[in-house]
């Protein structure tokens, strides 16, 4: 017995002009705004927002974390949200107090440490 098989492939290619966000001749030619990268605009952040605090976490506690990574501005506790701010003399400071910090293990209770606008 003698078999054959055959495979047989066909490529379609369809162009269509004037659809998709091109800025070409059909695009409708209107400009948009760039804004600052997330990267960027955190860098120039020095305040830091602290979550997930355990009750029994101290403002001397919180204070002296704080100090260690450098000079603070602003502190502010709020025990009954579990959470506190503080603003940084430099935004280097907040960002590597958010890098050291995230997820740390404070009394038993992982912190939750994010940048945002002073």
């Amino acid at each position: 017995m003698f078999s054959t098989s055959y495979s047989c492939r066909l490529l379609l290619q369809v162009v269509v002009t004037g659809r998709g966000r091109g800025g070409g001749p059909m695009g409708r030619g209107r400009t948009v705004p760039t804004r600052q990268s997330p990267r960027v605009a955190e860098s120039q952040r020095s305040t830091v927002s602290i979550e997930g605090l355990s009750l029994s976490t101290t403002e001397t506690q919180l204070r002296n974390l704080l100090r260690s990574i450098g000079p603070i501005e602003m502190f502010k506790m709020m025990p009954q949200q579990r959470k506190a701010v503080a603003t940084f003399s430099n935004p280097d400071h907040a960002a590597s107090f958010q890098l050291s910090f995230h997820r740390h293990m404070i009394d038993l209770s992982h912190i939750d440490v994010s940048l945002i606008d002073g």
